[in-house]
């Protein structure tokens, strides 16, 4: 399979920056150096991934845009090198018998951002075969798909220039859906139509005819349901350009939510899959939920109020929460995908009830107020999971009063990400820092992605949340509720960045804050801090206590402020901020009335660090 920048070249008969250089002084253990210009950042330095030796893989060791970028800012804003502009999909798909047979007509409108295309090219789920691809005026088009390929060329009825706008139709039919039992695999939720796989927004209209025993759902608004003699048609549409969609099918039990405050919402479970799952964990002497499409019903609908309260109204009319047999989420427009393993059960530990409003909040975070580049990616998941925990402590930890829980969870994943690198006889390399996205993962830090993106972009957002509190013994966090509404309005249906985060930020609260991002995301340092204390009493009969925190792992400007709290015993522990900075800080809180039982440093989880207690010395 040939690299389809080298192949868009060759075909437009374009001379461009497209460079390519393979080197090394180990037959396993190559290097390689690209320049392609059809990429954001043009520039870069890869090496074999590491693996079996039959892994021919490149992966990324350094990526960076072109010098002339750099001088001239550009590279501040979002570039597009893609060639084309997708406009509108019109689709019609069948999905026939037991099997659910896949074909489907997809109508393309498109228009050139390049001059003199001689060929174009699409994505396309490899297992799809193409039919047959036409122009608007009906002229069969020309066009080449190697096997086991991604890639769709079609050949241009002339050399198509900048602008111009062209439609094409495609027919092609293949093995989308795996049936086994009674669970429907979908084998790609993103490329069963052809795009660019580059998360450009274009309008969908697409209609289904799904056989009568089956139940569907898509993204948009379904505006019109038909059931015919073997087959119901479904017709939806978006009323505004998304970046994906996907669908789901299957024998699913709907429950449905109707609710003053938010638009209904349709939870689909699959209903008999469960009973085969459910006979089988029975054997080994494992119970499941039930009535498990209402819990996962709730959190849909009780995180869809909260986020309601927080950033203001969801875009559409109605959604769906569907259930998929694999073990990951899924948010597209109106449209979430929740895993089998939480429709089996709602654990204690609270991951149930998180998993389900991080899907939540998608349509917030990823959809309403989307990244701009890979580098903005924790806009999207780390705010998404963020708002998973912020429901869990705001309503579900609060209904149960257990917020305990709320702060053991928080706990558990700063020993995560603290401890990804720690081994029993030493470290691993350092992790990356959260802005460089998806780059965090290689095949030297196979969890980094979900590590750092997800759970290290949520604690930030924990930081900056307790960092605006005023009073930490009366946690008003109204401020930061006021930045994130600002921002999700400000930037709704656009692309975001992090530096239009933090201006955002700075805008709504007046302080300067550039400090705390510099420090969270676009550097990988955290710290460690060695804590002791002392409490002595006072002349006026009162009592005092001194405390010294070394601060170390971190650049010796590097600052935050940590909640302490002193503990007297029966719960009852007041709260005190103490900023820290440079090798040692030391401070007093006086005036109390008792002796404190104990200190508690990092109280309420306030900083993402590792503490170790020592002894007080003088």
């Amino acid at each position: 399979m040939f690299d389809y920048a080298i192949l868009k070249a060759l075909l437009d008969r374009e001379r461009n920056t497209l460079f390519y250089a393979h080197f090394s002084q180990k037959k396993l253990d190559p290097l390689f150096f690209k320049i392609n210009p059809y990429q954001v950042e043009e520039v870069r330095f890869m090496r074999r991934m590491k693996g079996p030796s039959f892994y021919n893989f490149p992966e990324v060791i350094n990526q960076f845009h072109k010098q002339q970028d750099y001088r001239d800012s550009s590279y501040l804003h979002e570039e597009v090198k893609s060639p084309l502009e997708f406009r509108r999909y019109q689709i019609r798909a069948r999905l026939k018998g037991r099997s659910l047979k896949f074909s489907a007509e997809a109508k393309v409108d498109v228009a050139m951002r390049k001059a003199r295309q001689n060929w174009l090219y699409f994505f396309l789920y490899p297992e799809l075969k193409v039919d047959s691809v036409f122009w608007e005026d009906g002229t069969p088009a020309r066009y080449v798909r190697e096997k086991d390929s991604p890639y769709l060329w079609i050949k241009g009825d002339h050399p198509l220039l900048a602008g111009e706008q062209r439609t094409l139709r495609l027919y092609y039919h293949g093995k989308l859906i795996e049936r086994q039992r009674d669970w429907f695999y979908i084998r790609s939720s993103r490329t069963w139509y052809p795009t660019l796989a580059d998360r450009q927004p274009a309008m969908f209209d697409l209609y289904f005819e799904v056989p009568n025993d089956f139940q569907f759902a898509s993204i948009g608004q379904l505006i019109k349901k038909s059931a015919g003699k073997d087959f119901t048609a479904y017709h939806w549409k978006t009323d505004r350009p998304v970046r994906n969609a996907s669908f789901n099918v299957g024998f699913f039990k709907e429950y449905k939510i109707e609710n003053d405050t938010i638009p209904p919402v349709t939870v689909m479970m699959a209903e008999t899959g469960h009973q085969e799952i459910a006979q089988a964990l029975g054997r080994q002497g494992i119970g499941s939920g039930k009535n498990m499409e209402k819990q996962v019903g709730k959190d849909v609908k009780n995180s869809m109020i909260f986020f309601q309260q927080l950033f203001g109204p969801p875009p559409g009319d109605h959604f769906y929460a569907t259930e998929i047999p694999y073990s990951h989420g899924e948010a597209f427009p109106n449209l979430i995908h929740l895993s089998w393993k939480t429709f089996q059960m709602t654990r204690d530990s609270g991951e149930d009830e998180i998993f389900r409003a991080h899907e939540v909040a998608h349509q917030w975070w990823g959809l309403g107020v989307d990244f701009c580049t890979y580098h903005d990616q924790w806009l999207s998941e780390g705010f998404a999971e963020f708002c998973g925990w912020w429901y869990f402590q705001t309503v579900v930890a609060k209904e149960k009063k257990d917020l305990k829980k709320y702060y053991k969870f928080l706990k558990e994943w700063r020993k995560a990400i603290l401890g990804n690198r720690k081994y029993f006889l030493g470290r691993g390399k350092k992790a990356a820092p959260i802005w460089l996205g998806y780059r965090t993962q290689s095949s030297d830090a196979k969890g980094d992605y979900t590590l750092v993106i997800y759970k290290k972009g949520a604690w930030i957002l924990h930081m900056l949340r307790t960092l605006l509190i005023e009073d930490p013994n009366q946690p008003d966090d109204s401020r930061f509720r006021k930045a994130m509404r600002q921002f999700y309005e400000r930037y709704r249906f656009q692309r975001a960045s992090t530096e239009d985060f933090i201006a955002s930020v700075e805008s709504s609260t007046g302080e300067e804050l550039n400090w705390f991002f510099d420090q969270w995301v676009y550097q990988a340092d955290m710290p460690v801090y060695r804590c002791s204390y002392t409490y002595e009493p006072e002349a006026t009969g009162t009592f005092r206590v001194r405390g010294r925190i070394r601060q170390s792992e971190v650049p010796e400007n590097f600052r935050m402020p940590m909640t302490i709290g002193l503990d007297y015993g029966n719960e009852q522990i007041t709260a005190h901020r103490v900023w820290i900075s440079g090798n040692e800080t030391e401070f007093q809180i006086g005036g109390l009335e008792q002796a404190p039982r104990k200190v508690l440093f990092n109280y309420q989880e306030s900083v993402l660090c590792e503490i170790k207690q020592e002894k007080w010395k003088e």
